[in-house]
């Protein structure tokens, strides 16, 4: 990469004068946003077809799955009157086509409807403070992913095959063939017997909940802190094989300076992506775990509105969580297209 990269910069500088200088460096830089905006725009697109297909797929599924709303919400003794004059109430009884059209004309106007079993309650106010609970568990499980995850990466990538490295590698692999709602399990046992933290539940004030959050969150974290700390250990061990490695190690430099100026800021890169593309991972993850620990978080709602049918529930889910991982995606696109000179060259 190094090799390729000094070359480039070196012809550039020959023909400044002959091109004036400053011309051909503005061009590039056009060049490259050009090309950064064709990746959004591409993944723009990629987005609306994922949306569409979310809407389609859970519409059709919650429709051919065995089960009627309104007998579910007033009970299987209920006279079949009652059930018909619910069913109207809720729209039940339009054809799909009116329901599918009603839907999607909701979804653009920022509505997901209301719930057919809290005919109080939109939708809205159903699924975002879950949505909320959930997001929190994730993002404290996605710190302590990169804390371990960097801090092993870093130490197995440096140290060659000693015994720390060994270990640490051992306990990877440990860590990624456990089911996170298993080592939950262990956690809740742990929990109950030292007091360390409240054994499940949750508390709504944002300080207070802090402490129910690092234990599911630690339980979260170990699907992706060994796959976090094997891709750094790979990518510096890659980095030190570079040529422009080997050439500031043949320099003289001290090798905490090798590692920390020119091994570490080049081995991260992959992780920036890595990030973005585990977080739909780690969302599901937090499906399983949030029920280990009791938290109110969207899988509770999710298994709550597939039992009892309510179909719009189902659906803002869906359509909340694939909005969700797909922001995440382009970013993690559009922040390594940024900091990757590699990726601009290749879309230029």
């Amino acid at each position: 990469m190094s090799s390729h990269t000094v070359t480039v910069v070196g012809a550039e500088e020959s023909s400044a004068p002959t091109t004036g200088g400053v011309k051909p460096e503005r061009g590039s830089r056009h060049g490259r946003h050009r090309g950064l905006v064709r990746a959004l725009a591409k993944r723009l697109g990629q987005i609306v077809f994922v949306l569409v297909g979310v809407v389609v797929v859970t519409f059709s599924m919650l429709h051919v799955i065995p089960g009627d709303p309104a007998r579910l919400i007033l009970g299987k003794f209920a006279n079949p009157e009652s059930v018909a004059t619910l069913r109207h109430t809720l729209g039940l009884d339009l054809p799909l086509t009116e329901q599918f059209t009603n839907m999607v004309v909701g979804l653009f106007q920022g509505n997901l409807g209301t719930s057919l079993v809290s005919r109080t309650q939109t939708v809205n106010d159903l699924i975002w403070p879950a949505y909320a609970n959930t997001m929190s568990v994730v993002a404290v499980s996605l710190v302590i992913s990169l804390v371990i995850g960097i801090s092993v990466g870093i130490i197995t990538g440096i140290r060659r095959n000693d015994g720390l490295d060994r270990g640490l590698q051992a306990l990877m692999v440990i860590l990624l063939s456990t089911p996170p709602f298993m080592f939950g399990m262990v956690l809740l046992l742990v929990a109950l017997r030292t007091k360390i933290a409240p054994a499940g539940g949750w508390n709504g004030t944002p300080i207070d909940s802090l402490k129910y959050i690092w234990l599911p969150a630690l339980a979260l974290s170990i699907a992706l802190a060994p796959v976090i700390a094997r891709s750094l250990r790979q990518s510096i061990r890659e980095t030190f094989a570079q040529d422009f490695v080997e050439a500031a190690i043949a320099r003289g430099l001290p090798r905490r300076q090798v590692v920390l100026r020119h091994v570490l800021p080049n081995s991260l890169l992959p992780i920036v992506g890595l990030i973005g593309y585990s977080l739909g991972g780690l969302i599901g993850g937090a499906v399983v775990v949030e029920m280990v620990f009791n938290i109110p978080g969207i899988g509770s709602r999710m298994m709550a509105a597939v039992g009892s049918r309510d179909f719009p529930v189902v659906q803002g889910i869906a359509l909340v969580s694939a909005v969700t991982v797909i922001f995440f995606n382009a970013l993690a696109d559009a922040a390594y297209w940024l900091i990757d000179p590699r990726t601009r060259t290749a879309g230029s």
